[in-house]
C-alpha cells in the first residue's frame, strides 16, 4: 500500500519519540464502576486497594516509557489529588535517566469542594490569580517536584480577565514554579486571547504550550465542523470550527483528550468498532493504533491523550505513527463514515 501522507509534528526538530500523551486521571483511583453506578473516576481508592491502585499506574507507567511516551498529563481535581501524588510516587521510583525523559503537565481550575446553600455539592470555574497559584503550589507539593513543565487551565472562567491568569503564570514562571501555560476545553476567541496576552505580557514573546480538547472518532466536532460546513449535518461548533487551524498557524500543540473513545472500538464487528477492525487487520495493526492514526493523519499535529491503564492497550498505541503513515484516504474516509453512522454527503 502507498503511503499517502507521513504524520508531522508541528516542530520536527524537538518532536518526541511519540506523539501521545499518557492521561493519569485514574492512577490512583479505585477502578471505574460499571455503568449506572456511579462516577468513581475522581474519588480515590480506598485503603485496601490503594496499593492495587498504584500497581495499576506503575503498569501503566512502564508500558508508556516503553512505547516512547515522554508527556504525563495530569490535574489537581483527579482523584482529589490522589493522580497527582500517585504520578509524583511513581517518577521518583524511576532511574534519573528515565525520570528526566519525562514532562509532567498538571491542570487547575475546576472547583470541586464547594457545596451551595444548601450543602449540595456544586462546581464552579476559577482562573483567578490566588487561585492559580494556590492550585499550582499544591500540585507541586502533591508531586513532589519544584517545578512542573506546564500548567493548563482546565476550563474557561469568564469573570476573571485573561490578563489577570497569564500575570500570574508569568510570576510563577519567573519564580522558576512553571515551564509552559496550556488551555483546555476553550474556543478559538478565547484560546487566541491567552495567546495574545501571553506576546503582550511576556519579554520572550512566549506563547501558548498547548490546547486540549476532546477529539478523537467518537467526538468529531472539530473535524466536521470543517468538513461539512455548509451542510445541515454539520456540527454546531461553539466558536471551535477554525480551532485545529489556528493552532497550527500559531505553533500551538493541539492535544485531542478521550481519543480512544473510553474504549468503544477497542472490540466487536458491529458498527464503527466492526470497520476499525477491518482496517486494522488491512494495515496489520491494532485497533488502538487505527483510532489513533485517524486522528494523526489530521493536519493539525494532533497529539492523542490516552488514559488507559492496561499496558495491553498502551503498547498497542504505539504503532499509531506507522499507522497513520500507511492508512490511506480510502480508509479515513471509511472510519469516519462508519463513526457517524450516516453516508457522507
Amino acid at each position: 500500500m502507498s503511503v499517502s501522507r507521513q504524520y508531522t509534528p508541528l516542530d520536527p526538530a524537538s518532536a518526541p519519540a511519540s506523539p501521545i500523551v499518557l492521561g493519569t486521571m485514574a492512577w490512583g483511583a479505585a477502578p471505574a464502576p460499571a455503568p449506572g453506578e456511579g462516577p468513581a473516576l475522581l474519588a480515590p481508592a480506598g485503603p485496601e486497594p490503594a496499593e492495587a491502585a498504584r500497581e495499576r499506574a506503575r503498569g501503566a507507567l512502564r508500558a508508556g516509557i516503553d512505547a516512547g511516551v515522554d508527556l504525563l498529563d495530569t490535574a489537581d481535581i483527579y482523584g482529589a489529588g490522589v493522580s497527582e501524588e500517585t504520578v509524583g510516587a511513581l517518577l521518583h521510583e524511576l532511574p534519573y535517566e528515565e525520570r528526566s525523559a519525562l514532562k509532567v503537565q498538571t491542570k487547575c481550575g475546576i472547583v470541586l469542594d464547594e457545596v451551595d446553600a444548601d450543602g449540595r455539592p456544586m462546581v464552579r470555574y476559577d482562573s483567578s490569580p490566588e487561585y492559580v497559584r494556590a492550585r499550582l503550589e499544591g500540585s507541586l507539593a502533591r508531586l513532589g517536584e519544584l517545578r512542573v513543565d506546564t500548567l493548563v487551565i482546565h476550563r474557561p472562567d469568564v469573570l476573571t480577565p485573561v490578563a489577570d491568569t497569564v500575570r500570574a503564570f508569568l510570576d510563577a514562571r519567573e519564580e522558576g514554579l512553571v515551564g509552559k501555560l496550556g488551555v483546555s476545553n476553550l474556543g478559538v476567541g478565547r484560546t487566541l486571547e491567552f495567546q495574545r496576552e501571553l506576546a503582550a505580557q511576556s519579554a520572550d514573546g512566549t506563547g501558548l504550550a498547548c490546547v486540549q480538547v476532546e477529539l478523537g472518532l467518537h467526538h468529531r466536532t472539530l473535524v466536521e465542523s470543517v468538513i461539512l460546513a455548509n451542510h445541515p449535518g454539520a456540527a454546531a461548533d461553539a466558536d471551535v470550527a477554525d480551532l485545529g487551524r489556528v493552532c497550527a498557524a500559531e505553533g500551538i500543540e493541539l492535544q485531542a483528550w478521550g481519543s480512544l473513545g473510553q474504549g468503544r472500538f477497542s472490540s466487536g464487528d458491529d458498527g464503527a468498532a466492526g470497520v476499525v477492525g477491518e482496517v486494522a487487520r488491512e494495515l496489520d495493526t491494532s485497533r488502538e493504533a487505527v483510532v489513533l492514526a485517524w486522528l494523526l493523519r489530521l493536519p493539525w499535529g494532533v497529539r492523542p491523550v490516552i488514559g488507559s491503564q492496561d499496558p495491553g492497550r498502551i503498547a498497542a498505541c504505539a504503532d499509531a505513527v506507522a499507522a497513520a503513515e500507511a492508512m490511506d484516504s480510502a480508509q479515513w474516509h471509511r472510519l469516519w463514515t462508519a463513526a457517524r453512522g450516516a453516508p457522507l454527503p
